[in-house]
């Protein structure tokens, strides 16, 4: 197995999942979207490879090159994390066993929730392209999990080669929004199920963090254009999802340019 991690201003000492590795030889690929490259630490019982981008182009092209390095280093699956997640290696035991059992036919997911373990971020509910989580008290564990009118996020999914092969990889003109979903909407014309591992990996969710209308209107010409993007390589239409947030961002900066946003990069269609 070869296990990404795609980071952003963020050094690679500070990984929590590199400080205790059990196992030696332990092959990891660092994907560094941040402006300056960095100097590789040694950590005991890791192999490190090291891949420094400096125009930041996004967690799709990060995991297609994993895909590459795994390829390169003879390995049949591919474990990609966040930065943020708070992965223990004590679950890749149980990552594999399930992969015993079920092989290259499926994807791999973790059950992904708040610290607080109120929230289920991962399988979520996908309405129109919109996700919403679930209630940690009345989610219901399935190891064969349906993913009608859900969706996983990227971080610690399990993908055997053969099977992100068959999907085509990411989408590398989603750089961040939408990555997810487009890779699971290209699985689910495979296999309408998931294996969902029965591990707990607590993340946090990027939220309203205040007011900051600088990077949330930069931010929002990215959503439109992700969100022209999947549906047109979907072959749908995605509209609700960016509508829905121009009205949020329209009225929470009192602010009607992100209208002209909206209009060019998603109406038009505009690259960025």
């Amino acid at each position: 197995m070869l296990i990404s991690i795609v980071i952003y201003n963020k050094k690679i000492s500070d990984l929590t999942i590199l400080k205790k590795i059990p196992y030696k030889n332990t092959d990891i690929f660092i994907y560094d979207n941040s402006k300056f490259p960095q100097e590789i630490p040694t950590f005991e019982n890791v192999n490190i490879y090291y891949e420094h981008d400096e125009n930041n182009s996004g967690v799709s092209l990060a995991y297609n090159q994993a895909y590459k390095k795994a390829k390169e280093l003879n390995k049949i699956l591919l474990l990609v994390l966040d930065q943020d997640s708070s992965f223990e290696f004590s679950f890749i035991e149980q990552y594999m066993k399930m992969y015993k059992e079920y092989k290259n036919d499926y994807i791999y997911a973790p059950i992904v929730c708040d610290e607080n373990k109120t929230k289920i971020y991962s399988p979520a509910f996908l309405n129109n392209f919109v996700g919403k989580v679930q209630s940690f008290e009345n989610f219901v564990y399935e190891q064969t999990y349906s993913l009608e009118g859900k969706s996983v996020i990227n971080s610690g999914l399990m993908i055997p080669l053969k099977m992100f092969e068959k999907i085509g990889g990411y989408n590398e003109k989603l750089r961040l929004d939408f990555s997810d979903i487009y890779f699971i909407e290209k699985y689910k014309e495979l296999n309408p199920k998931i294996v969902l591992v029965d591990v707990y990996l607590k993340h946090s969710i990027s939220g309203d963090e205040g007011k900051d209308f600088a990077r949330e209107f930069n931010r929002f010409r990215y959503y439109c254009s992700a969100s022209k993007e999947i549906g047109n390589s979907l072959n749908t239409v995605v509209f609700w999802s960016p509508f829905r947030r121009l009205v949020r961002l329209t009225i929470k900066y009192k602010n009607i340019k992100f209208i002209k946003i909206f209009f060019e990069y998603y109406l038009k269609g505009k690259e960025l």
